[in-house]
Protein backbone atom coordinates (compact mmCIF):
# COMPACT_ATOMS: atom_id res chain seq x y z
CA UNK A 1 0.00 0.00 0.00
CA UNK A 2 1.36 3.52 -0.98
CA UNK A 3 2.00 6.10 2.09
CA UNK A 4 0.87 9.62 1.48
CA UNK A 5 2.77 11.79 4.20
CA UNK A 6 0.51 15.03 5.12
CA UNK A 7 2.93 17.92 6.22
CA UNK A 8 0.57 19.96 9.04
CA UNK A 9 -2.51 21.04 7.90
CA UNK A 10 -5.63 19.47 8.23
CA UNK A 11 -5.79 16.79 9.72
CA UNK A 12 -8.96 14.46 7.65
CA UNK A 13 -7.58 13.88 4.66
CA UNK A 14 -7.47 10.15 5.38
CA UNK A 15 -10.85 10.19 3.69
CA UNK A 16 -9.66 11.73 1.20
CA UNK A 17 -7.30 8.84 0.20
CA UNK A 18 -9.30 5.66 0.70
CA UNK A 19 -7.09 3.09 -0.95
CA UNK A 20 -3.40 4.73 0.80
CA UNK A 21 -2.10 4.53 3.86
CA UNK A 22 -2.13 8.23 4.94
CA UNK A 23 0.14 9.78 7.43
CA UNK A 24 0.08 13.15 9.29
CA UNK A 25 3.10 14.51 10.56
CA UNK A 26 4.39 18.21 11.88
CA UNK A 27 7.37 19.90 10.22
CA UNK A 28 8.04 21.10 13.60
CA UNK A 29 8.97 17.27 14.52
CA UNK A 30 9.45 15.79 11.52
CA UNK A 31 13.36 13.90 10.22
CA UNK A 32 14.23 13.09 6.78
CA UNK A 33 16.51 10.49 5.57
CA UNK A 34 16.81 9.90 1.86
CA UNK A 35 18.64 6.76 1.25
CA UNK A 36 19.51 4.72 -2.43
CA UNK A 37 17.01 6.99 -3.87
CA UNK A 38 14.04 6.61 -1.18
CA UNK A 39 12.74 9.00 0.89
CA UNK A 40 11.45 8.72 4.43
CA UNK A 41 9.65 10.44 7.40
CA UNK A 42 10.52 10.21 10.70
CA UNK A 43 9.28 11.56 14.11
CA UNK A 44 9.35 10.32 17.84
CA UNK A 45 5.86 7.76 16.16
CA UNK A 46 8.03 5.92 13.90
CA UNK A 47 9.41 6.11 10.58
CA UNK A 48 7.65 5.90 7.12
CA UNK A 49 8.98 5.71 3.53
CA UNK A 50 6.96 8.22 1.69
CA UNK A 51 5.51 7.79 -1.56
CA UNK A 52 3.62 11.30 -1.99
CA UNK A 53 3.60 14.41 -0.13
CA UNK A 54 0.74 16.50 0.74
CA UNK A 55 2.20 19.76 1.67
CA UNK A 56 0.11 21.89 3.74
CA UNK A 57 2.50 24.16 6.01
CA UNK A 58 0.86 26.91 6.22
CA UNK A 59 1.25 30.70 8.58
CA UNK A 60 4.37 29.48 10.55
CA UNK A 61 8.20 31.10 11.07
CA UNK A 62 9.91 29.94 7.86
CA UNK A 63 13.13 27.93 9.05
CA UNK A 64 16.08 26.33 6.64
CA UNK A 65 14.42 22.81 7.62
CA UNK A 66 11.29 23.53 5.48
CA UNK A 67 13.77 24.34 2.38
CA UNK A 68 16.16 21.55 3.04
CA UNK A 69 13.18 18.90 3.50
CA UNK A 70 11.43 19.90 -0.03
CA UNK A 71 14.96 19.90 -1.62
CA UNK A 72 15.25 16.22 -0.46
CA UNK A 73 11.71 15.83 -1.88
CA UNK A 74 12.62 17.35 -5.41
CA UNK A 75 15.31 15.32 -5.16
CA UNK A 76 14.17 12.39 -4.58
CA UNK A 77 11.27 12.34 -7.27
CA UNK A 78 8.69 11.55 -4.78
CA UNK A 79 5.33 13.41 -6.05
CA UNK A 80 4.27 16.40 -4.00
CA UNK A 81 1.03 18.81 -4.43
CA UNK A 82 2.17 21.57 -4.60
CA UNK A 83 5.12 20.44 -6.85
CA UNK A 84 8.30 20.73 -4.48
CA UNK A 85 10.02 23.03 -6.66
CA UNK A 86 7.85 25.61 -7.08
CA UNK A 87 7.61 25.77 -2.98
CA UNK A 88 11.15 26.07 -3.40
CA UNK A 89 11.11 28.85 -5.82
CA UNK A 90 8.39 30.79 -3.34
CA UNK A 91 9.70 29.35 -0.57
CA UNK A 92 9.35 33.00 1.67
CA UNK A 93 7.35 35.99 0.61
CA UNK A 94 10.18 37.77 -0.92
CA UNK A 95 10.74 35.14 -3.43
CA UNK A 96 7.09 34.67 -4.05
CA UNK A 97 6.94 38.73 -4.82
CA UNK A 98 10.03 38.76 -7.11
CA UNK A 99 8.27 35.54 -8.57
CA UNK A 100 5.18 37.74 -9.17
CA UNK A 101 6.74 40.31 -10.51
CA UNK A 102 8.88 38.58 -12.37
CA UNK A 103 5.58 36.84 -14.37
CA UNK A 104 4.71 40.74 -14.86
CA UNK A 105 1.49 40.49 -12.92
CA UNK A 106 0.22 43.54 -11.08
CA UNK A 107 1.87 43.03 -7.92
CA UNK A 108 1.17 45.56 -5.00
CA UNK A 109 4.07 48.16 -4.85
CA UNK A 110 6.35 47.90 -1.73
CA UNK A 111 9.48 49.11 0.14
CA UNK A 112 10.94 46.18 2.25
CA UNK A 113 14.47 46.44 4.50
CA UNK A 114 16.56 43.57 6.10
CA UNK A 115 19.04 43.96 9.03
CA UNK A 116 18.98 45.38 12.38
CA UNK A 117 17.72 48.76 13.19
CA UNK A 118 16.16 49.62 9.65
CA UNK A 119 12.39 49.27 9.77
CA UNK A 120 12.38 52.67 10.65
CA UNK A 121 13.24 54.31 7.00
CA UNK A 122 10.73 52.47 5.38
CA UNK A 123 7.99 54.45 6.76
CA UNK A 124 5.32 55.71 4.31
CA UNK A 125 2.08 57.86 4.23
CA UNK A 126 -0.22 56.92 6.62
CA UNK A 127 -2.40 54.80 6.53
CA UNK A 128 -0.12 51.82 5.28
CA UNK A 129 0.67 48.27 6.05
CA UNK A 130 3.57 46.55 7.27
CA UNK A 131 4.03 42.73 7.29
CA UNK A 132 6.81 41.02 9.08
CA UNK A 133 8.15 38.14 7.42
CA UNK A 134 6.67 35.41 5.48
CA UNK A 135 3.25 34.51 7.72
CA UNK A 136 0.10 33.72 5.75
CA UNK A 137 -3.14 33.79 6.85
CA UNK A 138 -2.89 37.54 8.41
CA UNK A 139 -0.33 37.02 10.66
CA UNK A 140 2.76 39.33 11.03
CA UNK A 141 0.63 42.36 9.47
CA UNK A 142 -0.09 45.41 11.17
CA UNK A 143 -2.14 48.58 9.63
CA UNK A 144 -0.03 51.25 10.52
CA UNK A 145 -2.04 54.92 11.08
CA UNK A 146 -0.97 58.55 10.99
CA UNK A 147 1.70 59.05 13.94
CA UNK A 148 2.48 55.01 14.95
CA UNK A 149 5.32 53.95 12.43
CA UNK A 150 7.93 54.91 15.25
CA UNK A 151 6.88 53.13 18.14
CA UNK A 152 5.86 50.10 15.29
CA UNK A 153 9.03 49.97 13.68
CA UNK A 154 10.65 49.74 16.90
CA UNK A 155 8.36 46.36 18.06
CA UNK A 156 8.85 45.03 14.93
CA UNK A 157 12.21 45.25 15.17
CA UNK A 158 12.21 42.64 17.30
CA UNK A 159 10.93 40.08 15.34
CA UNK A 160 14.53 39.62 13.58
CA UNK A 161 13.01 39.03 10.29
CA UNK A 162 12.45 41.50 7.08
CA UNK A 163 10.02 44.08 7.02
CA UNK A 164 7.83 45.06 4.03
CA UNK A 165 5.67 48.45 3.90
CA UNK A 166 3.07 49.06 1.25
CA UNK A 167 0.16 51.00 0.77
CA UNK A 168 -3.87 50.78 2.19
CA UNK A 169 -5.77 50.02 -0.55
CA UNK A 170 -9.71 51.04 0.63
CA UNK A 171 -10.90 48.37 -1.54
CA UNK A 172 -14.47 47.37 -2.94
CA UNK A 173 -13.85 43.57 -2.06
CA UNK A 174 -11.56 41.05 -1.76
CA UNK A 175 -10.87 38.59 -3.90
CA UNK A 176 -9.18 34.96 -4.06
CA UNK A 177 -9.01 33.02 -7.04
CA UNK A 178 -8.15 28.91 -6.33
CA UNK A 179 -6.40 27.00 -9.09
CA UNK A 180 -5.89 22.85 -8.67
CA UNK A 181 -4.99 21.17 -11.71
CA UNK A 182 -6.71 22.76 -14.93
CA UNK A 183 -10.13 24.22 -12.26
CA UNK A 184 -10.80 27.29 -10.82
CA UNK A 185 -12.79 28.81 -7.92
CA UNK A 186 -13.11 31.98 -6.88
CA UNK A 187 -14.03 33.92 -3.58
CA UNK A 188 -14.98 37.39 -2.39
CA UNK A 189 -14.14 38.12 1.40
CA UNK A 190 -14.53 40.66 3.85
CA UNK A 191 -13.44 40.60 7.60
CA UNK A 192 -14.60 42.52 10.53
CA UNK A 193 -11.62 44.52 10.57
CA UNK A 194 -8.95 45.64 7.25
CA UNK A 195 -7.97 41.82 7.11
CA UNK A 196 -10.47 40.05 4.97
CA UNK A 197 -8.83 36.29 5.74
CA UNK A 198 -9.03 37.41 9.49
CA UNK A 199 -12.33 37.01 11.32
CA UNK A 200 -13.63 36.75 8.21
CA UNK A 201 -17.32 38.15 8.74
CA UNK A 202 -18.44 37.58 5.06
CA UNK A 203 -17.19 34.83 2.03
CA UNK A 204 -19.20 33.72 -0.77
CA UNK A 205 -18.16 31.78 -4.03
CA UNK A 206 -17.90 34.11 -7.34
CA UNK A 207 -17.02 33.40 -10.84
CA UNK A 208 -13.42 33.76 -11.11
CA UNK A 209 -13.08 37.10 -12.08
CA UNK A 210 -11.55 36.78 -15.87
CA UNK A 211 -8.39 39.12 -15.56
CA UNK A 212 -7.20 37.57 -12.09
CA UNK A 213 -7.98 33.60 -13.57
CA UNK A 214 -5.39 34.72 -16.52
CA UNK A 215 -2.96 35.62 -13.98
CA UNK A 216 -3.23 32.48 -11.76
CA UNK A 217 -3.20 30.48 -15.09
CA UNK A 218 0.32 32.60 -16.13
CA UNK A 219 2.00 32.70 -12.72
CA UNK A 220 1.40 28.32 -12.18
CA UNK A 221 3.05 28.16 -15.75
CA UNK A 222 5.96 30.34 -14.46
CA UNK A 223 6.48 28.63 -11.51
CA UNK A 224 5.51 24.80 -12.46
CA UNK A 225 3.07 24.90 -9.95
CA UNK A 226 -0.13 23.16 -10.32
CA UNK A 227 -2.28 24.42 -7.23
CA UNK A 228 -2.08 27.96 -6.00
CA UNK A 229 -4.43 30.77 -5.02
CA UNK A 230 -4.51 34.44 -5.85
CA UNK A 231 -5.25 37.18 -2.93
CA UNK A 232 -5.70 40.39 -5.09
CA UNK A 233 -7.89 43.68 -3.62
CA UNK A 234 -10.21 45.52 -6.25
CA UNK A 235 -9.95 49.28 -6.15
CA UNK A 236 -12.86 51.28 -6.74
CA UNK A 237 -12.13 51.74 -10.37
CA UNK A 238 -12.79 47.78 -10.95
CA UNK A 239 -8.41 47.42 -11.08
CA UNK A 240 -7.08 44.30 -9.47
CA UNK A 241 -3.58 44.10 -7.52
CA UNK A 242 -2.31 41.47 -6.37
CA UNK A 243 -1.23 41.31 -3.04
CA UNK A 244 0.31 37.60 -3.20
CA UNK A 245 0.69 33.97 -4.24
CA UNK A 246 -0.09 31.30 -2.03
CA UNK A 247 1.14 27.45 -3.07
CA UNK A 248 -0.11 25.82 0.21
CA UNK A 249 -3.87 27.79 -0.34
CA UNK A 250 -6.23 27.02 2.97
CA UNK A 251 -9.65 25.72 1.45
CA UNK A 252 -12.12 26.29 4.05
CA UNK A 253 -14.83 27.93 2.46
CA UNK A 254 -14.03 26.33 -0.80
CA UNK A 255 -16.59 23.64 -2.24
CA UNK A 256 -16.08 19.84 -1.12
CA UNK A 257 -15.02 19.12 -4.13
CA UNK A 258 -11.93 21.02 -3.85
CA UNK A 259 -10.38 18.51 -1.47
CA UNK A 260 -10.90 15.71 -3.58
CA UNK A 261 -9.67 17.35 -6.59
CA UNK A 262 -6.34 18.15 -4.45
CA UNK A 263 -6.13 14.27 -3.48
CA UNK A 264 -6.51 13.56 -6.90
CA UNK A 265 -4.03 15.45 -8.18
CA UNK A 266 -1.32 14.01 -5.88
CA UNK A 267 -2.90 10.48 -6.96
CA UNK A 268 -2.40 10.45 -10.38
CA UNK A 269 1.05 11.79 -10.51
CA UNK A 270 1.58 8.67 -8.07
CA UNK A 271 -0.10 6.40 -10.24
CA UNK A 272 2.25 7.90 -13.26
Amino acid sequence: MSTVVVINGERDWGQYFPDMEVVRVRIQDAGWVMRDGQLWVLTADGAWKVDGVLWRVGAIANHWRQRAALNLIRQSGVPCVTRAAALVRCHDRLAMLAELREAGLPVVEFDASVGPQLASRIGRDAPFVAKVGSHHGGHGKVLVRQGQWPEIADLVEAADDYVTTEPFIDYVRDVRVLLIGDRLWGMARKGSGWRANVDTVHAHMIDPPEVLAGHALRFAAHIGAEMLALDALEDPEGRFVILESNETPGLAGFPETTRWETAALLASQMIS
